[in-house]
């Protein structure tokens, strides 16, 4: 049986200078701004149209049992432009080309319980 799960509630965002790494602020919840999805980053800041930098989004969720046989999928129906996925700090996959969707089978990165799922999208 398959099951879909909306995903759009409860991102985060944060604009960093192009390149930062993100462990430089991932534990800084200070900086993290919570945003409506779909978002879209370069207008977010409307004094600093078309800034350059890369938008970080992130979300937590939490799967409270993870069976041998299930699969999970995070699908996107489109990021502007060039996007990495990481699901508990590992790279889970990476799409070019904005504003068609994709989506990666995520179930190696997945654990029970708390996980966290970070995008980085750069311009």
């Amino acid at each position: 049986m398959s099951r879909k799960r909306l995903f759009n509630d409860n991102w985060y965002f944060t604009k960093q200078k192009p390149d930062t790494p993100y462990e430089l602020f991932m534990n800084n919840d200070n900086i993290w701004e919570p945003v409506e999805v779909p978002h879209d980053w370069l207008i977010f800041d409307t004094c600093n149209l078309y800034e350059s930098g890369d938008g970080w989004y992130r979300k937590n969720f939490s799967i409270p049992r993870v069976e041998p046989d299930n699969k999970f999928f995070l699908r996107f129906e489109g990021v502007y432009m060039d996007s990495t996925v990481y699901v508990n700090g590992k790279q889970a996959g990476e799409w070019k080309y904005g504003y068609s969707t994709f989506e990666f089978d995520i179930t190696d990165y997945v654990e029970d319980g708390s996980n966290e799922v970070v995008v980085r999208v750069v311009y």
